[in-house]
């Protein structure tokens, strides 16, 4: 064990791998089950809404990237590392809080701002 990982307690070493396992599984569902996971999307109907190239595509390749840089992070136990990560996903449930707000979908944009809080004060208590 380094130095490094000695500096991020383990609740934040918890809620990563948390974090990890829900952002992998709705990648997976995204790809193969994209009308399960987007049933109560508004935009289901519209002509090329499952495409990969549009943005379902961008969801997937979205969450996917996240999975692996938070896997990458978690398996490192680098305190700098799980910064990069925190610091990543900051700013991505962050942007998901803001457009869901405008979007008008306040039960995603509750979870996407709690998530926020938990991650600023997960960044916080990193000594790297």
């Amino acid at each position: 064990m380094t130095n490094d990982s000695i500096t991020t307690p383990k609740w934040i070493t918890i809620y990563l791998w948390i974090t990890f396992f829900i952002t992998l599984g709705a990648s997976l569902a995204g790809y193969f089950k994209p009308d399960a996971l987007l049933g109560t999307w508004e935009a289901l109907p519209a002509a090329g809404a499952l495409s990969l190239a549009g943005p379902l595509g961008l969801f997937v390749s979205r969450n996917m990237a996240t999975a692996v840089v938070t896997l990458f992070g978690l398996l490192q136990k680098n305190a700098g590392m799980i910064k990069i990560v925190l610091l990543l996903r900051l700013v991505s449930d962050g942007l998901d809080c803001v457009n869901n707000i405008i979007a008008g979908n306040m039960p995603v944009a509750i979870m996407g701002g709690v998530m926020c809080l938990i991650e600023i004060f997960a960044f916080t208590k990193i000594k790297a």
